[in-house]
């Protein structure tokens, strides 16, 4: 079990599951409770949950990377790639309830499975590289 949750892509997926839960928690606070409007308030949760997100990603999924960039580059490369993704879930989520008439729920599991792929290849192969793969690439 040590060695399954020291993959990355298994911490990535650790790291994301949290992030969904509390992306819906404050999706649902806004949303629900506050009466934002849908794409806003997902927006904001997204928001919110991304940067939980780096944050677990910097220190636990790929610590020990060697990335070579200073924390803020690493924080404005990982929104930069994310902000697509946030915006794309907040519309996949808008379009899904308002014209599928999903749940709000379904709808941001919909639109979390597309951002958590497109997130990991970024996150992965380019933001937190591993050294070793940048030397290889440029030999």
């Amino acid at each position: 079990m040590e060695r399954l949750i020291r993959h990355h892509f298994v911490r990535f997926c650790l790291v994301g599951g949290f992030g969904f839960l509390l992306n819906f928690a404050l999706l649902t606070a806004l949303y629900k409770a506050a009466g934002w409007p849908l794409f806003v308030a997902q927006l904001l949760a997204g928001e919110i949950a991304l940067f939980s997100n780096f944050l677990l990603h910097h220190n636990w999924t790929y610590k020990g990377h060697g990335a070579q960039k200073s924390f803020v580059h690493l924080l404005v490369q990982f929104h930069a790639t994310s902000w697509i993704a946030i915006i794309g879930t907040a519309a996949i989520v808008s379009l899904c309830v308002n014209w599928a008439h999903m749940h709000y729920f379904s709808a941001l599991v919909v639109g979390g499975a597309l951002a958590m792929a497109w997130n990991f290849i970024w996150s992965k192969y380019v933001i937190w590289r591993k050294r070793e793969e940048r030397q290889a690439t440029a030999n």
